[in-house]
């Protein structure tokens, strides 16, 4: 499901998370947490979202630049 979250918004969200996740991970302390708190998981669905996200952006392109060929 597509949350209400701009895309732009979403996807530095994104970015952030895959970002820190390979340091939370290789940390002893906060590795074990970050898989316990289903931190893997969630980036996965996130990026699932964005490319639904970008599915929808670009079926919208489509259907404008054929909107705009027959008119």
């Amino acid at each position: 499901m597509i949350s209400d979250e701009p895309d732009d918004t979403f996807k530095a969200r994104l970015d952030r998370m895959e970002r820190r996740a390979p340091i939370l991970l290789a940390d002893p302390h906060y590795g074990p947490l970050y898989r316990a708190k289903g931190g893997p998981e969630l980036i996965e669905e996130m990026r699932i979202e964005w490319r639904e996200r970008e599915e929808r952006a670009r079926a919208r392109k489509l259907r404008w630049e054929a909107s705009i060929s027959e008119g």
